[in-house]
């Protein structure tokens, strides 16, 4: 039996698969669809709250659902409202709810709707549990996964298992690619300084001018080299205070290691309470495509480039796909 009016809602940041197939589902139930669309002020003061200047505008996570609906074809049966709390439209006496879609991490909220239901004479929605889409890694596809870096909105992974296992050669005709700048060359290095972001700098000369300007960047990559000259002996000598935890990993010329994917997964693993240093025995150069794809979004990165100067990366799904589609083509060893 088809039901009348079926509701279901969330906060659908960073619109994926997962949410495409949450969708199917709640409207393959129902002559009629609501979907519910947290507010930007239901983010800010839900368990999101730390986290939510990384999580997109109510109209940009609106306009999502309303592209895919109409490419859908469901445009006529489903409508999305803006909802500021756990009970959106179902407690509302003028509409005739059936049913309502939560997934398995979200029953308990359907389960107090109901309780609250109950307590005003309603009577209680059936809860249909969506089931979960998987990512490559066989772990559930997540918008909190997708802005911590781990995968695209596809689920597809950004770092491949392999890179985990094995080195990492550049080709020779990826080198006049690698030799373009990958990010931007004019910007305002305070303006990040301001913002509660992730910064990195790439180069002992980047990181020694940021320890000069005090930006405080919590991951810093050197490896005591400028233009593949041994210039510094001691951490001191790039103005580092002694308080930083010291990482040390093995890259020679023209790689990217394996031991360096892990010791920069764990870095990010083990999070910033304390500076880290990341000192490359052999040389950075290509560092940045590995700090790329395991960082979060929104993380800005900063290195020397030889007659360019310094480069801003903004971490975005977009540089992770291009650093992705570059080392696919490494030679792994």
């Amino acid at each position: 039996m088809v039901n009348n009016l079926i509701v279901c809602g969330g906060t659908f940041d960073h619109f994926h698969d997962g949410h495409k197939e949450f969708i199917r589902y709640a409207s393959s139930l129902g002559k009629r669809l609501f979907i519910g669309i947290t507010s930007d002020a239901y983010v800010l003061n839900s368990k999101f709250s730390q986290k939510s200047e990384l999580i997109e505008s109510f109209e940009k996570r609106k306009q999502s659902v309303m592209d895919f609906i109409k490419s859908e074809g469901i445009s006529d049966k489903a409508k999305v409202v803006k909802i500021n709390d756990l009970f959106g439209y179902t407690l509302s006496k003028d509409l005739l709810i059936d049913g309502i879609v939560v997934s398995e991490d979200t029953k308990l909220g359907a389960e107090i709707i109901n309780l609250k239901r109950k307590e005003q004479g309603l009577i209680p929605l059936k809860i249909f549990i969506a089931p979960f889409i998987k990512s490559g890694d066989g772990k559930v596809i997540s918008s909190r996964r997708i802005r911590g870096g781990e995968i695209n909105r596809e689920g597809k992974l950004c770092i491949e298992p392999l890179w985990y296992k094995k080195d990492l050669v550049l080709p020779e005709n990826l080198r006049s690619e690698l030799a373009k700048p990958f990010g931007l060359i004019n910007f305002d290095i305070l303006k990040d300084k301001n913002k509660s972001k992730v910064i990195i700098s790439v180069g002992d000369a980047t990181t020694e001018k940021f320890n000069k300007l005090s930006i405080g960047q919590q991951l810093s990559v050197i490896d005591f080299k400028i233009a593949r000259e041994e210039e510094f002996s001691l951490f001191s000598d790039l103005g580092f205070s002694g308080n930083e935890k010291i990482v040390i990993a093995k890259n020679p010329s023209g790689q990217v290691t394996h031991k360096s994917f892990n010791k920069i997964r764990e870095i990010f693993r083990l999070g910033f309470d304390n500076r880290v240093v990341l000192k490359i025995v052999g040389e950075e150069d290509l560092i940045v495509l590995p700090l790329v794809l395991t960082a979060p979004l929104d993380t800005v990165i900063y290195y020397g480039q030889p007659n360019v100067g310094l480069v801003r990366v903004l971490v975005s799904e977009e540089s992770k796909e291009r650093a992705h589609n570059l080392l696919s083509k490494f030679k792994p060893i």
